[in-house]
Order: C-alpha cells, then sequence, then structure tokens
C-alpha cells in the first residue's frame, strides 16, 4: 500500500512540473529541497555571510543557589514580668535602643513600700544580731539564742533582695542593643506577664537561614562565602560567611540547616527577609560562549565551527554553569576555537560560509525567501 503512495505522489509531482514550466519547476524543487535555491549557477551552494567569534575565559562558581530567609542575629519578643498599670512608655515604635535603656514602667508604689519595710526589718535584726554576738562571747547568750538570731538576720537580708527584685521588676528595659518594633501601648493600661510590649531585633548583624540537599553535606563547611541577591535590591549582592551547619540532616526533606551571618551596619537587610543565596564552593576559570551562539534541538546541544575550509563543522558541546548571558562550555570546544555567532540560521553541517569582517553583519536571508544577488526580489 506504501509503495502505491509514494508512486501517485511521484506521478503526481511530474505532472505539475509539466504544468508549470521549467521556471515553476525551479520553485516546487525548492519546495522539496529549501537548500537546492542556494546553489550559484555552477551548481555550487552560495556562501551564507556569518559572524565568528573564540569562547571567551570568564571566572565562575561552582555553587549552590537556594532561597533564604534573614533573621536578626538575636530576636525577642518584650514582656512585664508582673501585672501591673503602666505610667509610663519610654520609647516609640522604630527607636533604636542601648543595654539597658528603659522600655515601659509600671506603677511601683506598693513595691517601694515593700521594700522599705524590708529594709527596716534588715536593720532591726541585723542590731538584734550584733547584741546576742557580743553577748555570746562573754559566755552570757545560749548557743540557740544566738544560732535563732543569725537566721532572722539572714532571713531579713533575703527580704531586702526579694523586695528590690520586686521592684525592679515594674520597669521592662533593653537587655542589647537594638531596634524597638511596633510599640502600641498607653499609660494607664493594666498589662500581665501574656502581654507582649514590643520587640527588640539586633540587627548590627543578622543571619541568613536556609536549607541544602544531603549530597552537599560534606562540601559545606565553616568560612565559606555565600552571596546574598534580593528583588527589593536588584542592583545590590551582599556576602556573608558560613557560621555553622546542623549537624543532623533532616529525615523528612533529606536536608540540613545552614546559617550565614551578614554585616548590616546600614540596616539594609531585617528579620523575616526573603532572599536568594548562593553558596559558593569554589571559583574557578572557564570558557563561555553567549546564549544566542548555542542551538539546542530537542536532546542535542552544538554550536557551528568555522572549519579552515570554508565550511560550518556542527560540533557537540556539553554547558555548565551560567553567567549574566553566557554559558560555561565543558566539552566540545576550547578557547581557540573560531565559533559561529550569528547567522547560522541557514547552516547545515559542511554548508559554505564567509566570514563577515569586523563591523559587517551577517546573512539575515531566510531558506527559501527569494532574494536575488543583485538585491530585488523574484516573484
Amino acid at each position: 500500500m506504501k509503495k502505491m503512495i509514494g508512486i501517485a505522489a511521484a506521478a503526481l509531482f511530474v505532472v505539475a512540473c509539466g504544468a508549470v514550466g521549467v521556471f515553476g519547476t525551479d520553485r516546487l524543487i525548492a519546495l522539496f529541497d529549501p537548500g537546492a535555491e542556494e546553489d550559484s549557477g555552477d551548481g555550487e551552494r552560495q556562501a551564507t555571510r556569518v559572524t565568528v567569534g573564540q569562547p571567551e575565559t570568564r571566572e565562575l562558581d561552582d555553587s549552590f543557589r537556594t532561597v533564604a530567609t534573614i533573621l536578626a542575629a538575636r530576636s525577642i519578643e518584650l514582656r512585664p514580668l508582673t501585672e501591673g498599670r503602666v505610667i509610663e512608655v519610654a520609647v516609640v515604635s522604630g527607636q533604636d535602643v542601648a543595654e539597658g535603656d528603659l522600655i515601659t514602667a509600671l506603677d511601683a508604689r506598693a513595691a517601694e513600700a515593700a521594700l522599705t519595710d524590708a529594709r527596716a526589718t534588715l536593720t532591726e535584726a541585723e542590731a538584734s544580731f550584733g547584741r546576742i554576738d557580743e553577748l555570746a562571747d562573754e559566755n552570757v547568750a545560749a548557743e540557740a539564742q544566738l544560732d535563732t538570731s543569725r537566721a532572722t538576720f539572714e532571713r531579713a537580708e533575703a527580704g531586702v533582695a526579694a523586695a528590690e527584685a520586686a521592684l525592679e521588676d515594674r520597669r521592662v528595659v533593653a537587655p542589647f542593643d537594638g531596634v524597638v518594633g511596633i510599640v502600641d501601648l498607653d499609660p494607664g493600661e493594666l498589662i500581665d506577664p501574656a502581654t507582649i510590649i514590643t520587640t527588640l531585633d539586633d540587627l548590627a548583624t543578622v543571619e541568613a537561614a536556609f536549607a541544602v540537599p544531603e549530597r552537599y553535606y560534606e562540601r559545606v563547611e565553616a568560612g565559606q562565602r555565600v552571596e546574598l541577591q534580593g528583588a527589593i535590591y536588584a542592583d545590590r549582592t551582599f556576602e556573608g560567611d558560613v557560621v555553622v551547619k546542623a549537624p543532623r540532616i533532616d529525615p523528612a526533606s533529606r536536608a540540613f540547616d545552614v546559617r550565614v551571618r551578614i554585616d548590616n551596619a546600614d540596616r539594609a537587610l531585617t528579620e523575616g527577609m526573603f532572599m536568594t543565596a548562593t553558596l559558593i564552593f569554589e571559583t574557578y576559570e572557564a570558557p563561555t560562549l553567549p546564549e544566542e551562539a548555542i542551538i539546542s534541538e530537542g536532546d542535542a546541544t552544538y554550536v557551528y565551527v568555522a572549519g579552515e575550509d570554508g565550511t560550518a563543522i556542527r560540533t557537540e558541546v556539553e554547558i555548565g554553569a551560567a553567567l549574566e548571558g553566557r554559558s560555561e562550555i565543558t566539552e566540545g570546544v576550547d578557547a581557540d576555537t573560531p565559533v559561529v555567532m550569528s547567522g547560522y540560521e541557514q547552516l547545515t553541517d559542511g554548508a559554505p560560509i564567509e566570514i563577515a569582517e569586523a563591523g559587517e553583519e551577517a546573512s539575515a536571508e531566510e531558506p527559501g525567501n527569494g532574494a536575488s544577488d543583485d538585491g530585488e526580489t523574484v516573484n
């Protein structure tokens, strides 16, 4: 059946050639063989004008890229240690504070009174203990009486310490230098230890947290360089160093956590920000080509090389890392290979080429567009 179809198609082709004449036959043949029109009058294929260049050696990174989350070096929620009525809010949202600066003060009148009472009790106990101690030295007071007096004195000392702590708990202060978060608190409010007064973040340095697949576990170590970029800072790259990797791998994700420390003196990075992190294992040099010079068709990736005999040589290549519109060439060509950079759209393996001089453009002619040698269009 297939044979009969082939015979019928051939017969139809012959009839068509006879119907359209000699010129039409040339056009009809071109439909079946687009390369036929490229032949010159003496039977040779017409050379295609192309531009040629050599791969450029660039510095590349052997790296792993992922998404990271920025964390403050220290970040806490500030809460009161006791219940009370707010009498002072000493900061505003976003304020820089130093360690020990007052954040909020609670009504402390009862605590101050308790401290005064405790100090009076201590004074009394101390005087009593001193008298009995003197009497004991003169063998007038019994040893048991001395022990009771000493215990009373020590309890009084503890009472003063407890009263001082209770008074101190009426003040909420910054435990370290940092930036205060949103403060939504007013004097007169009654708060307790469940109340979040505000947050405090130490942003002088920040950390980037991300997970790395377990296949990289042996390659990650403290001190490795990491580059971070984010959409909010499109033209800026932040750098940091790995400070720790988790000593275990998560059995669910088959990955391990990594932390990177980044200097953040200008406070450009803040808690919760998403960044793209590139973990760099090593830096090396390799030949690269512009991405537009590399042709991909299915599973095949190749370029055209300008042969010494003036023909295009289809050459399979292996590509590696990508860098700013260029691709690393790991196999197929080297730094001295003349590669066709443009004008390859009409090329096939072994096709004749003409290399354009500097400043000239490669051929933009599409196969079968009918352009004649003198620039006129053939209808």
